[in-house]
C-alpha cells in the first residue's frame, strides 16, 4: 500500500503539486491508528458484490499521468489491469 501511495506522491510533484515525501508514511501510519483490521475498502466491497468500479479515475488517473510526465507506476498499473475486466461489475457472478 505505501508503495502505491509513493508512485501517487511522485506523480503529483512531477505535476508541480508540493506533496511532502513523508505523505505516503503519515497516511499508513494514520490508517493503523485509526482503521480497523477487518476493514474493506469501497472497491473491494464493490468487486464483490459486482458493482462498476472507481479503477479507472483512480489508478488508471495516476497511470496515465505518470505515463504524461515520465512517472513509472507499476503497481498502479498492475492494480489497474488486475481490476480492469471487472471495471462493469461481474466478480459476484464467478
Amino acid at each position: 500500500m505505501i508503495r502505491l501511495l509513493r508512485e501517487g506522491v511522485a506523480v503529483a510533484q512531477w505535476m508541480g503539486i508540493d506533496l511532502s515525501p513523508e505523505l505516503p508514511d503519515k497516511l499508513i501510519e494514520l490508517a493503523h491508528n485509526r482503521i480497523p483490521p477487518t476493514h474493506r475498502t469501497s472497491m473491494f466491497e464493490d468487486l464483490l458484490e459486482g458493482k462498476r468500479l472507481e479503477v479507472e479515475a483512480l489508478n488508471g488517473t495516476v497511470v496515465r499521468l505518470g505515463s504524461e510526465h515520465r512517472v513509472e507506476t507499476p503497481l498502479h498499473f498492475a492494480v489497474y489491469a488486475a481490476l480492469k475486466p471487472y471495471v462493469n461489475g461481474g466478480l459476484a457472478t464467478l
